[in-house]
Formats: structure tokens, C-alpha cells, sequence
């Protein structure tokens, strides 16, 4: 009985520790993909906004990595909300794997507007994500639809698109 609590134990902490590492790179790659990605020239002006919807975790290590950096010549400044209704327009919104039941309205609301949309659950590029997240073999990669981010108006680097897996 004890060495089945042990086991049950140490499993659990093992996947404690996987979740955060999972946070660590999902808040790493939403601030290089930055540096890969150009947005009109009237979005170059005033704060750099990341959005996080949900996510908490993803949103308190963000803000921590990215405290005084800048995107371009642009401060770097981040939210979190848990409601569509709550969003605000973004450079780059990142919809957590619990709110993507939302996608479809948080591609509404950023109709027309030229936020990078990624996400972290299966089959959210077929819903107008441009890049989301997958694990593959114990590591956390990111697919991308090209076409959802050149259709948001966004200059795409190429090897943005070479570090990922193409859905295109």
C-alpha cells in the first residue's frame, strides 16, 4: 500500500513539474515569435500587447520573462483575461487549452485586426489559429497555418515557419 502511494506520489510530481516546463516554453515561444513576425506599421506604435485567455499559469510567467523587454521598439506589455468580452486587441493572443471552446468567438472579435492567434489544442488552426501548440514525443513543438497569419495581415519570417510543423 505505502510503495503504491509512493509511486502515485512521484507520478504526480513528475507531471507538477512537466505542466510547469510546459508553461516555461509556451511563455518563451509567444515572446520569440516577436522576433519573427512584422506587423503593419500602424501597429508599431504604443505598447506591444500579449493577451493570454485562461491560461494563468502561461500569463504570470510571461509577464515575469518579459518585464522590460521590447518587441521591435515597442515596451512588451501583458494581460490575462478568462472571457472573450474581456479581450482587448492584441499583437499576439494566446487562447489556453480550457478556453478553446471560445476560439470561434475570439476569432470574431479580432476581425480584421492584425493579432497573431495561437493556441494549444487540437484542431484550432481549422478554426483560424495561425500557430498552436502540440506535444510530440515528450516535447513541445508548434504547428502553424501560414495562410491564418497572412491573412491577418502579418509579414511572416521563414524561419518561423522552418522551426514549426506545417499544416498548410
Amino acid at each position: 500500500m505505502i510503495r503504491k502511494i509512493i509511486v502515485i506520489a512521484v507520478l504526480f510530481l513528475v507531471s507538477m513539474r512537466m505542466m510547469g516546463q510546459e508553461e516555461n516554453y509556451i511563455s518563451l515561444y509567444l515572446l520569440n515569435f516577436t522576433r519573427y513576425i512584422e506587423w503593419p506599421e500602424e501597429e508599431r506604435k504604443g505598447n506591444f500587447v500579449i493577451e493570454v485567455l485562461g491560461h494563468v499559469s502561461v500569463y504570470e510567467k510571461l509577464k515575469e520573462i518579459s518585464e522590460g523587454k521590447m518587441a521591435g521598439s515597442q515596451p512588451i506589455e501583458v494581460r490575462n483575461y478568462m472571457s472573450v468580452d474581456e479581450m482587448g486587441t492584441p499583437h499576439i493572443m494566446f487562447v489556453g487549452h480550457w478556453q478553446s471552446r471560445q476560439i470561434k468567438d475570439v476569432v470574431a472579435k479580432l476581425e480584421g485586426r492584425s493579432t497573431l492567434l495561437v493556441a494549444e489544442n487540437t484542431g484550432m488552426l481549422d478554426h483560424g489559429a495561425a500557430i498552436n501548440f502540440v506535444i510530440r514525443d515528450g516535447k513541445i513543438q508548434y504547428e502553424f497555418k501560414k495562410e491564418n497569419a497572412l491573412s491577418r495581415g502579418l509579414n511572416v519570417s521563414s524561419r518561423l515557419w522552418q522551426m514549426g510543423i506545417s499544416q498548410n
